[in-house]
């Protein structure tokens, strides 16, 4: 999606058919009325569930050059790169060389990757500290907690990264999931390949570039985003898939923008555990390949992984504010040139916050991937993210700044939320500040966003909400038609 359009007019999307909440005089209007047509994307007749062949595996790559001078990977005619990052990139790419082929994507990853091992390598020695061991002196007169953990303790070969995607992505079977259609994996090559569904509508967009923390979609436009991706989530969830990196750049829209699908399993964890209980509170059986070693750590949930700005407290629970619990670094260091006699060396700054020991942390759980959906949530409506000191947007906080404000920070709301301006009354709204449903929407908003997990809204009250709801000719229809159970 692109930004504001030239003209003052927000992002269109593809058969936008609910009726729009401002204009209308009260919320309660806006509830009785009915959307002129049906949604096309499971809103309002979700299709029964189709049985869809099982993801290929190949075990041999040819790569030949067309006349025309594009790269044909087996039979894939590779079109255009869409996308790159630290796991690999992406293309474009035709199903075969006929005329109008089927449009697919192919991520393309090393097995060894050099520059993913050294971030790993740097990201781990910056949490101690340095390369001294953790719990002694880092040479700026304090120490680190000593249940940090080892530069070993974090890395994951990348090799066993990809085949861990590759075995959570095969199963995924959900209208609201990017699906995986073949892997080609040749031992003798150095790439492995996943072909997958290519989406041409693009990540989520949720401001523009020329106009930084202005919001660009509608709250209508939002609210559907969000039905979407929480159906996407309820499935994952529901076969023991706690994605951990849920952010409006892994919500891709498709090509015609009329539904939104959850991406990127770079980082998610199958949690045994949470699938068998799913399983018995459905009476469906437990396939054999959910017994694979290769998906069975829970060690690496609580490892930090995911993108900063949406990580839960409890990922981060080392920069919890207790008393006497934080620590600042010194602004000088011991090589900086003597202060003046008599005075004094500069204070602690709020970017040079650092962990320090906390109580014992909370359990890490799917409700990490809710936290991260209420992110979500804000961004879309305010055009930034919910943790950044007043007046900022949030972009030029350090990582460690970003953990202490998402641990000991409330989240601010906007006076208004949406491209079309609607009253939210605060984050305590009340009646007579704001809008009926911008009341609706802070409340929603606060209980995605509790520090305390146990208090934290769970996905099936977030489905029954009424906001998620409004719209919606049949509610009752809808929640048991999109129940993955």
């Amino acid at each position: 999606m692109s930004g504001t359009a030239e003209g003052g007019s927000p992002p269109l999307l593809a058969a936008s058919t609910s009726t729009p909440l401002y204009g209308i005089s009260s919320f309660q209007e806006a509830s009785n009325s009915k959307p002129t047509t049906s949604y096309p994307n499971l809103v309002s007749n979700p299709p029964p569930t189709v049985v869809q062949p099982p993801v290929v595996t190949t075990s041999l790559v040819q790569t030949t050059r067309l006349a025309d001078g594009k790269k044909m990977i087996n039979q894939y005619v590779m079109d255009a790169k869409v996308g790159s990052g630290q796991h690999g990139n992406v293309w474009r790419c035709y199903e075969n060389k006929q005329r109008n082929s089927k449009v697919l994507a192919m991520k393309i990853v090393k097995r060894d990757n050099p520059k993913a091992r050294r971030d790993r390598q740097y990201k781990m020695l910056r949490m101690r500290g340095g390369p001294s061991a953790a719990g002694t002196a880092n040479g700026l007169g304090t120490t680190r907690p000593r249940s940090t953990p080892t530069v070993v303790d974090g890395i994951r070969t990348a090799e066993q990264e990809i085949r861990k995607e590759i075995a959570i992505m095969k199963k995924c079977r959900h209208p609201h999931v990017v699906r995986l259609y073949e892997v080609i994996d040749d031992r003798k090559n150095e790439m492995v390949f996943m072909v997958m569904e290519y989406l041409g509508g693009g990540e989520i967009q949720y401001t523009s570039p020329s106009s930084p923390g202005i919001p660009i979609l509608t709250v209508e436009q939002t609210r559907r985003i969000m039905r979407d991706a929480i159906l996407g989530l309820e499935y994952l969830h529901h076969q023991g898939i706690i994605h951990r990196d849920i952010k409006p750049a892994n919500l891709l829209w498709s090509t015609g923008h009329d539904r939104v699908k959850i991406a990127d399993f770079g980082t998610a964890h199958f949690s045994y555990a949470q699938r068998l209980a799913a399983a018995k509170a459905s009476n469906l059986p437990i396939d054999d390949d959910e017994e694979d070693p290769l998906l069975l750590n829970d060690a690496d949930l609580a490892k930090r992984a995911g993108s900063p700005a949406f990580l839960a407290p409890e990922i981060v629970w080392e920069f919890v504010e207790w008393p006497q619990a934080a620590r600042f670094y010194p602004s000088y260091s011991p090589l900086s040139p003597p202060t003046p006699e008599g005075s004094s060396p500069p204070g602690p700054s709020v970017d040079e916050i650092v962990p320090a020991p906390a109580p014992p942390r909370p359990p890490v759980t799917k409700s990490i991937d809710i936290w991260a959906l209420g992110v979500t949530l804000y961004c879309l409506l305010f055009g930034k993210t919910p943790f950044r000191p007043a007046g900022e947007g949030g972009e030029h906080l350090t990582e460690w700044t970003g953990y202490y404000w998402v641990c000991n920070r409330d989240w601010r709301a906007e006076e208004k939320m949406g491209w079309d301006s609607v009253l939210t009354g605060g984050q305590n709204a009340r009646e007579g500040r704001g809008s009926r449903e911008g009341a609706l929407v802070m409340h929603l908003l606060d209980h995605f966003l509790q520090k305390d997990l146990e208090r934290r809204i769970t996905l099936e009250e977030v489905k029954m909400n009424p906001w998620f709801l409004h719209d919606l000719p049949n509610p009752d229809y809808w929640l048991r038609m999109t129940s993955p159970n």
